[in-house]
């Protein structure tokens, strides 16, 4: 007998699989080398059984699981096999047991072996999930085929039994092995069995379809998953073959090999391939544990149905059921191109996640969106953006299923694109979804939240192509800007920071940040917007924040903070907003309170003109009964100067399309003023503050300035909107004895930015009224 490299007796098997091995790979690919193993292994083991006394009728089986059972032999993976008795005497069972084990071990072949009857199969898989798991790939090699099939088919019956008791294990385990693995697509050295998006999510996906619970292709197409985990499958076969181990992580020094043998030319274009090919199987893994969970949690004792749970209302055409972001019945999907937008900012703001079938809906009924889009989508489109980490999954899900780069075509070039420098922890679609993960939390310490949404969504889309991408990614934020509809002056300042998006932390690093010269040469590559700067100056550190761990170190913070100081010292004090002049008063004859219905309606939005008797205590009022009537304010400019009474030009939305009527509000505004506000109202009232999300990321902040057109303090509050916000913020200062002579609200996505001009001697105490009111109980504020 000759003997290998290293000393071992060489079989049949060994010079098998050298033989394999030593074929190259564009003459035997991935899955032509896993046909070709799993071949010469079924019959090396078949004449092993035989020659061990393993027959048809011996009381024995020789049954296979792992890649062998599933037909997934990997060149350098171990043998997962179980021989099965009857009960047999130990002795015989210890013969048979070493006639097969030793001749595999000879030949150098790794070994999971186990010897074991069909109840004690059973009584493994019941417990520990992991053995359960391993049975479902079972399938009988050599033996008695009946025994085999008792513990095959024994196993997946008692899965499907025990399944509703063993689910929430399950799902433990499978995050516990992504949290140790860590997510594929955001590794530079992926783990390609255990991590997210590994072969390992396909494994649960089967199991819970071998469970009856859902179905393999419900979320994604069945041809998308296939091919993703082939290509996972292939990148971890060629990496067995390029490393002569059974390695599992996708080291750097064989990216290259790898991607050479995919023929996908260097390791960055393997990167980005793999990185797609994961998240589809998170994608699915993900979609499948959710349609899992509905089926189980539908089923009563006994396996008996329950009633399905009531759908909640949570925008137009949108509803949660059973915990899920899906249609309502009435929804307009072949005719709203926006209804994906509006699905997807539910979803984050109530932390949701979107039910398959919805998607697949919107995927496959949704009209692409076409043209300038309308205010109400830029404000969801906002909403989702501000939502904080609730994003990262709604987005997730909009883009596997392709309607996220339905809505951002730009979006297309950067989706999954590796990132070169070794700094950067995520893909750069991923690290612009996370930049707007940081930056939801700085919102309010900007004067336009949504213009420092929108660039950290847009900074670097301009990577993947051969020129600078900041100048690549300025032309593509102007185009988006105007697509988005904002106007003139807010596309000018998006392009700016979006073109310099790196100017601040570069400069910070290299020049001294107190000399006034390097102020003045960032203010002047700026063009002097003083907004651009306040955006620039939260994005830089947003950006950092997502890039990686050790990024945003504190020396770098400290210089970043004085450059930013020294900077706005040298700007032109922001413009102090204007006293609004409603031209509306009350008619000769006309009621005390007037409601007159804008010409100008837009989907679910609303123009009012309301005048109604007294001053800021009326104010609160009328606020309070706006949104008990569901009616949310999105601007307003209030006026409650001589001639006294409160003059409101108002744009409300409805949410669910729903048309105002004036009579009702005008009776309810009378009946509010007179008596404060009605029980069925206060009870309405406070159902809806009860039942909105709080997705707050930034906590508040009241900036405090001296008025210039009279006596009195400017407040202006920027924090997150909530039903009955204006009127709790109106009523907080009015019971500190201040006076409210005017209010401008604007409302961008999420974020509110208000501003109050209060006068009289109770206006400084009624900034820790104001800051009382704002804030939930054990959140610190930050007035300025």
């Amino acid at each position: 007998m000759t003997t290998t490299a290293d000393g071992a007796p060489r079989t049949t098997l060994t010079r098998g699989r050298a033989d394999l091995l030593a074929v190259p790979a564009d003459r035997l690919p991935a899955a032509g080398l896993r046909e070709a193993l799993c071949e010469l292994y079924e019959i090396e083991l078949t004449c092993l059984a035989e020659e061990a006394g393993i027959s048809s009728r011996s009381g024995f089986a020789l049954v296979a699981f792992g890649g062998l059972g599933r037909r997934e032999v990997l060149p350098h993976s171990d043998l997962d096999l179980v021989l099965v008795h009857e009960r047999r005497p130990s002795r015989d069972v210890r013969e048979v047991a070493d006639a097969l084990w030793y001749p595999l071990w000879d030949a150098g072949q790794g070994l999971d072996h186990s010897v074991r009857t069909v109840d004690q199969c059973l009584a493994a898989a019941a417990g520990d999930v992991s053995v359960a798991l391993s049975l479902l790939d079972a399938r009988v090699i050599a033996g008695d085929r009946d025994l085999g099939a008792r513990v095959v088919d024994g196993a997946r019956r008692q899965w499907r039994h025990q399944i509703a008791a063993r689910f929430d294990e399950l799902v433990a385990a499978t995050a516990a092995r992504r949290a140790r693995a860590g997510v594929i697509a955001h590794r530079t050295e992926p783990d390609l069995k255990n991590g997210a998006g590994g072969l390992r999510d396909v494994q649960l996906v089967a199991a819970l379809a071998a469970a009856h619970l859902t179905d393999a292709s419900a979320a994604v197409s069945g041809t998308d998953v296939a091919a993703a985990h082939r290509l996972v499958l292939d990148a971890r076969t060629e990496l067995h073959r390029c490393s002569g181990r059974p390695r599992e992580v996708m080291h750097a020094e064989y990216g290259d090999e790898v991607a050479g043998a995919l023929g996908l030319g260097d390791r960055f274009d393997l990167a980005r391939a793999v990185s797609d090919a994961s998240r589809t199987l998170a994608f699915a893994a993900d979609q499948a544990i959710r349609a899992a969970c509905a089926a189980l949690s539908s089923r009563g004792p006994g396996g008996l149905f329950r009633r399905p749970p009531a759908r909640r209302p949570l925008d137009d055409g949108v509803v949660d059921h059973a915990g899920e972001v899906a249609l309502a019945r009435g929804a307009r999907v072949d005719s709203d191109p926006w209804l994906p937008l509006r699905v997807a900012a539910a979803a984050a703001r109530h932390g949701l996640p979107v039910a398959a079938s919805t998607l697949g809906v919107l995927v496959e009924r949704s009209p692409a969106p076409e043209g300038r889009w309308p205010a109400g989508a830029l404000a969801d489109l906002l909403v989702l953006l501000g939502s904080g980490p609730a994003q990262v999954p709604v987005i997730e899900a909009m883009d596997r299923s392709g309607l996220w780069a339905r809505m951002l075509p730009e979006w297309a070039a950067v989706r999954d694109l590796p990132a070169r420098d070794r700094t950067h922890v995520y893909t750069v679609d991923r690290h612009l979804v996370q930049t707007a993960v940081e930056a939801s939390r700085l919102t309010t310490t900007v004067a336009r939240a949504d213009l420092l949404l929108l660039a950290a969504l847009t900074h670097d889309l301009g990577k993947g192509r051969a020129r600078d991408h900041s100048e690549v990614g300025a032309e593509l934020a102007r185009g988006l800007g105007e697509r988005l509809g904002l106007v003139a002056r807010d596309v000018d300042t998006l392009v700016r920071v979006v073109r310099h998006h790196l100017l601040l932390a570069a400069t910070a690093a290299r020049r001294d940040p107190s000399d006034p010269a390097t102020a003045g040469e960032v203010l002047a590559a700026l063009g002097g917007d003083a907004t651009a700067l306040d955006v620039l100056a939260a994005l830089t550190r947003a950006d950092s924040l997502a890039t990686g761990p050790g990024v945003w170190t504190p020396g770098r913070a400290q210089a970043h903070a004085a450059l930013v100081m020294s900077c706005r010292a040298r700007t032109a004090a922001p413009e102090e907003p204007v006293a609004p002049t409603v031209d509306a008063a009350r008619p000769p004859g006309a009621p005390d309170v007037v409601v007159t219905p804008g010409a100008t309606v837009v989907g679910g939005t609303h123009e009012l003109t309301l005048v109604v008797p007294g001053g800021g205590r009326a104010l609160a009022v009328t606020a309070e009964v706006l949104a008990a009537h569901g009616l949310e304010v999105v601007d307003a400019e209030v006026d409650l100067r001589p001639p006294g009474g409160v003059r409101a030009r108002v744009l409300v939305s409805t949410r669910f399309g729903d048309p105002v009527d004036p009579r009702i509000l005008r009776q309810d505004l009378r009946r509010a003023i007179d008596g404060g506000l009605p029980g069925p109202l206060r009870t309405a009232l406070d159902r809806r503050m009860a039942a909105a999300p709080g997705y707050a990321q930034a906590p508040p902040s009241v900036l405090v300035s001296p008025r210039s057109d009279a006596d009195g303090l400017l407040f202006e509050v920027r924090t997150e909107d909530r039903p009955g916000l204006l009127g709790a913020v109106v009523a907080a200062v009015t019971a500190a004895g201040a006076r409210v002579d005017w209010v401008v609200v604007r409302t961008r996505g999420a974020a509110v930015e208000d501003v109050f001009a209060l006068s009289g001697p109770g206006a400084t105490l009624g900034l820790a009224r104001l800051v009382e009111a704002l804030l939930p109980a054990g959140e610190p504020a930050t007035p300025t």
